[in-house]
């Protein structure tokens, strides 16, 4: 009985340590990415480019993304809220390097078009940070 005892409490010391350092590590991104959608939002879109990701700015150059991030959000208008949908993490993503990496969606709503479905990837350093590696709108 001792032993199950001792078992069922090291368990539940684990699953809770588990549980905190996941919630710790979703805390850090989600504050990492709305850190740089800020940028964005507020227009800072050369700021944004350089606060991305070596990988981010290895598939995009600073005046291509100023372009695209224009073209893309300028006609959307004002942000009015960004809740977040999903999360998901993953060692390996299509078209990047193995890695530690965290996908966020968002649902926003914008005052000229409505509601969009923002999915942004971020990386983790080597300095332990979270970088954005790739942002998309839908």
């Amino acid at each position: 009985m001792t032993k199950r005892l001792i078992v069922l409490l090291l368990l539940l010391f684990c699953t809770s340590f588990v549980y905190a350092e996941e919630s710790d590590i979703l805390e850090k991104v989600d504050s990492s990415a709305r850190s740089w959608l800020g940028l964005i939002d507020s227009g800072k879109y050369k700021e944004s480019w350089e606060n991305s990701s070596s990988l981010f700015k290895s598939k995009t150059s600073e005046s291509e993304w100023i372009k695209l991030i224009t073209a893309i959000r300028a006609p959307r208008g004002a942000i009015n809220a960004r809740y977040i949908a999903t999360a998901a993490s993953g060692k390996s993503l299509s078209g990047f390097p193995d890695g530690e990496y965290v996908v966020l969606q968002f649902y926003t709503t914008f005052s000229e078009k409505g509601l969009a479905m923002e999915t942004v990837t971020l990386a983790k350093t080597q300095n332990e940070t979270w970088q954005v590696a790739e942002y998309s709108i839908k």
